[in-house]
């Protein structure tokens, strides 16, 4: 559904819930009066670009949780880090799902957010391993900002323009090419998962290691249950998994556990499970561990699965 919401304040607190609307679990750290914050967001569940200004010095931290910011600053001082990582232009830059945080004053942005299982889709993704890689936050080149902002812009006026409202396949293709355009303009990369089914022509111990963790990934086994299992040493085993699937029998237990919570995830709903519940069941003791090994895998966090 296509969406086209504009809202001003002066109030802080009205701006924090504002933000939040785009960014669940973002909001402001600290902002100087006077103050006035305007917002408009215009898009679909797949793409949403965002138009802010404000007029004061003020620090925003944002969690992208499932999505990729693309950005440009204009007018004022803005300044702005991704997970830690400086970003140097800032007439076209991508926020990787993470942490960003700004410091600006008196300036105008425009984000354009793309769902980021959508981007892997565009990319070719063929299954849920197959994730995106961010090589840096800058544009591949000046003539790929420039292609950017022109798509940013005439984005922002199909997706505003009340006379295009019922153009469905103009605001899909509009979709589509702010999703190839990103690919193609700044360093997003899709490594494919090469990790083997367990009937693929591996050596013997690999094989049966595999068959014994897949058949029941949520027991709590080690390595020197699987060991036992495939017929050899740890050490003997540990060097066949290393040597032909480049992990080690207990990165294997733990992606297949993962892949087990996600798909359990998928299924569930809020009001019947827990992301608790659902990580001690396959072996997850640590919630914050999981958490963190969860959106290293699947690029958002065990809630986002849960509540989507």
């Amino acid at each position: 559904m296509l969406v086209d919401t504009d809202f001003t304040t002066r109030d802080p607190s009205e701006a924090d819930e504002m933000i939040r609307r785009v960014y669940p679990g973002s909001g402001f750290e600290h902002c100087s009066t006077p103050f006035t914050y305007r917002q408009r967001v215009l898009g679909d569940d797949t793409a949403t670009i965002a138009l802010f200004a404000v007029n004061s010095r003020s620090e925003v931290v944002v969690d992208l949780d499932g999505m990729v910011g693309i950005g440009s600053a204009s007018g004022g001082d803005y300044r702005v880090t991704s997970n830690d990582e400086a970003v140097r232009s800032l007439r076209g830059f991508v926020l990787p799902p993470g942490r960003a945080r700004s410091q600006s004053t008196h300036h105008r942005l425009r984000m354009v957010n793309l769902r980021l299982e959508a981007l892997r889709t565009c990319a070719g993704a063929e299954n849920r391993r197959d994730r995106l890689r961010f090589g840096g936050t800058d544009a591949l080149s000046d003539a790929g900002v420039a292609h950017w902002s022109h798509v940013a812009r005439h984005a922002t006026r199909v997706f505003s323009a009340p006379s295009l409202r019922g153009y469905e396949l103009m605001h899909r293709a509009t979709v589509d090419l702010l999703l190839a355009s990103a690919l193609d303009v700044f360093e997003i990369s899709l490594e494919r998962c090469t990790l083997p089914a367990a009937d693929t022509a591996l050596p013997t111990s690999v094989r049966r290691g595999i068959q014994f963790i897949e058949d029941d990934p949520a027991a709590p086994i080690g390595v020197h249950e699987i060991a036992e299992a495939a017929r050899v040493s740890v050490r003997g085993l540990q060097m066949a998994f290393r040597k032909t699937l480049d992990m080690t029998p207990l990165d294997y237990l733990r992606r297949v556990r993962l892949s087990e919570a996600h798909r359990e995830l998928q299924a569930a709903t809020p009001d019947a499970t827990t992301v608790t519940d659902v990580s001690r069941r396959w072996g997850f003791t640590n919630s914050s561990r999981f958490a963190h090994a969860y959106r290293e895998e699947f690029e958002e966090s065990p809630r986002q699965t849960l509540q989507r």
